[in-house]
């Protein structure tokens, strides 16, 4: 069953929205995460105005489509996609003929448009961002981008902003940076990856060079510095929700992650979803009840 959950507390940074006459939502699902594919989905509504958000595109139209009906969300509906980077299990191809046809936007940073034109995607779709700038808007949701350490191109995170609260987003982040810790402080729905467990990296059949790419600082988290990264983001307010992503198929175990989250961060523990690779999670929720005008 999908987990539902109001948040009621507004957005930490969010203009106020006292005088609006209907409540704002957010809903946010990942689609799925793992080397082979990742997309999540945000829809923000506020009265009769919706904003919905595809974050990565690591997954074929195909595959998105059938999973939003799952949860009963139309791809039609989708305004643009967010990139975190361009890899192809973030980035796949057929994603121009969706924009051709529809109007869909890629928005990715300035210095990834490169690999977005590489990816074939047409530079009529594409709008560049910043990543170094004070933030931007999409609609009801401000974004404020942060560049992250990942192979030779970096990623980027994001906290979403909106009047019924924030999320953050970040995966494929290599090390951790204050940067990364002060954006995401005080989010109501944390999303960020957990992709190994060292000595399961260790003695997997990978060869060594991968091995030591996603060790290096410019490759993932592990388990254990995901969790030291989301005690820093959670102080001193604690999220609502914590969704991990990206969890490695051959180097990480669900259970494993778990039990360490029930060690490490107990309270934390009971608000965690685990991303699965090929599924949908529950559609999570956050909102505001605010006066009428």
């Amino acid at each position: 069953m999908p987990r539902l959950m109001t948040q009621r507390t507004p957005s930490l940074f969010a203009a106020s929205a006292a005088g609006s006459s209907s409540p704002t939502t957010i809903e946010f699902a990942v689609l799925g995460s793992s080397s082979r594919g990742n997309a999540s989905i945000l829809r923000v509504t506020s009265g009769p105005a919706r904003r919905q958000i595809l974050i990565d595109a690591g997954l074929s139209p195909k595959a998105v489509r059938g999973q939003l009906a799952l949860l009963g969300f139309d791809l039609a509906d989708t305004h643009e996609v967010l990139f975190t980077h361009f890899d192809s299990d973030h980035a796949r191809e057929g994603w121009s003929k969706i924009a051709l046809a529809t109007g869909l936007r890629f928005r990715c940073s300035s210095r990834h448009v490169h690999l977005a034109r590489a990816r074939g995607y047409p530079d009529i779709a594409i709008d560049p961002f910043d990543a170094e700038s004070g933030g931007f808007d999409l609609g009801p949701v401000h974004v404020v981008p942060c560049e992250n350490p990942h192979d030779a191109t970096g990623t980027i995170a994001f906290r979403l902003e909106t009047d019924a609260g924030s999320i953050g987003f970040a995966t494929d982040i290599g090390r951790v940076s204050d940067a990364l810790i002060n954006t995401m402080r005080g989010v109501q729905l944390l999303a960020i990856e957990s992709n190994y467990d060292p000595a399961m990296q260790e003695s997997s059949n990978r060869p060594r060079f991968l091995k030591e790419r996603i060790t290096s600082g410019r490759g993932h988290l592990s388990n254990s510095e995901c969790i030291e990264a989301v005690r820093a983001m959670a102080a001193p307010i604690e999220p609502e929700h914590v969704v991990l992503l990206h969890l490695s198929r051959e180097c990480n175990c669900p259970r494993l992650v778990e039990r360490m989250w029930q060690e490490a961060l107990p309270t934390l523990a009971a608000k965690l979803t685990i991303a699965q690779p090929f599924a949908a999670s529950g559609l999570l929720r956050l909102g505001s009840e605010l006066p009428l005008a």
